[in-house]
C-alpha cells in the first residue's frame, strides 16, 4: 500500500481533504469520494458529481 493526499478544490482554492492509503492514486480518489459526510460539510449534494479531486503520492520516509 501506498499513501497519497488528496486536495480537493472548494471555493476557487485547493485543500487537503485528507491522505489515503491505497494501491495506486485512482484509489485513493475513489476513496474520497466515498467519504460522503465530510464532502457534504463542504458541498450541497446535488454538487458531489462535480467536485474536483486531485492527488499526490506521499513518499515513505
Amino acid at each position: 500500500m501506498r499513501q497519497f493526499n488528496v486536495f480537493v478544490e472548494h471555493e476557487d482554492s485547493w485543500k487537503l481533504f485528507g491522505t489515503f492509503k491505497a494501491e495506486d492514486g485512482e484509489t485513493a480518489l475513489k476513496l474520497a469520494r466515498s467519504s460522503k459526510i465530510e464532502l457534504l460539510n463542504m458541498f450541497e449534494e446535488e454538487e458531489l458529481p462535480f467536485v474536483n479531486l486531485e492527488y499526490m503520492e506521499v513518499p515513505y520516509r
